[in-house]
């Protein structure tokens, strides 16, 4: 007999710190592991599924959903068993403006940093200064909005810890990199907080699969990126 498909399937790039914050989500959520392959696309069959041609995209009985927020909250709805958001709409809405800060002026700004970091592009000091200054503003926001009580927003795992999580996994790299400089220096409780998060099973085989994905990716680019000498170093901040 075959085995029926699952009724939601993750599509992406384990590069991707988006794809890899829904496939974590949907690991916590206990809808498995697994996912398929997959690069962003302009493709008309692919534009058909994700509208932006960007990853992830999720394959649902009723069609592709993209952009992760969308997928989180889709998943939310559709299999509330073992939620990722809270109950409360106060406290829900307190996780999507963390998730949004993340995405606006953490995620973004960092963005513009990966060309120089993973990419094997020039260094522009100019777009360093802007952006890490956009970035030390967002963290004085989320200074004033997490608790870390042991997680963002009290004592359960939320997608405001998830979205954090693996937007800082790139963008530490690239503050390290290009600007000698850590997110995690002189903030003990966000450290305490990576570790948690870092001993979680879904975080173990996200991670898992990013290593060789990444170390691929850098590898195709030229970049100049230095993975072994992060991983020693990246603890320098204790």
């Amino acid at each position: 007999m075959v085995a029926p498909q699952p009724s939601a399937r993750l599509h992406g790039y384990p590069v991707s710190n988006w794809f890899n914050c829904a496939r974590a989500v949907m690991i916590e959520k206990g809808l498995g592991d697994d996912y398929i392959a997959c690069r962003a696309s302009g493709d008309a069959d692919f534009l058909a599924k994700s509208a932006m041609g960007k990853i992830p995209w999720l394959e649902t009985p009723q069609g592709g959903i993209a952009e992760t927020i969308a997928i989180i909250e889709y998943l939310e709805g559709e299999f509330p068993a073992l939620p990722i958001m809270p109950e409360a709409n106060f406290e829900k809405a307190k996780v999507r403006q963390i998730v949004n800060i993340v995405q606006l002026y953490i995620e973004a700004p960092m963005r513009d940093l990966y060309p120089a970091t993973f990419m094997g592009a020039e260094h522009d000091a100019s777009v360093v200064t802007r952006s890490l200054a956009v970035v030390a503003r967002a963290f004085i926001a989320l200074d004033q909005l997490c608790d870390f009580g042991p997680f963002l927003r009290g004592n359960r795992l939320t997608s405001a810890d998830l979205a954090l999580f693996y937007t800082l996994e790139l963008g530490e790299r690239a503050a390290r990199h290009l600007a000698a400089t850590s997110f995690f220096e002189n903030r003990p409780m966000l450290q305490q907080w990576d570790a948690a998060i870092r001993s979680r099973e879904s975080t173990k085989l996200v991670l898992a699969d990013f290593a060789p994905a990444f170390a691929d990716y850098c590898a195709q680019r030229n970049a100049t990126w230095d993975e072994a000498q992060y991983q020693e170093e990246r603890f320098s901040h204790a």
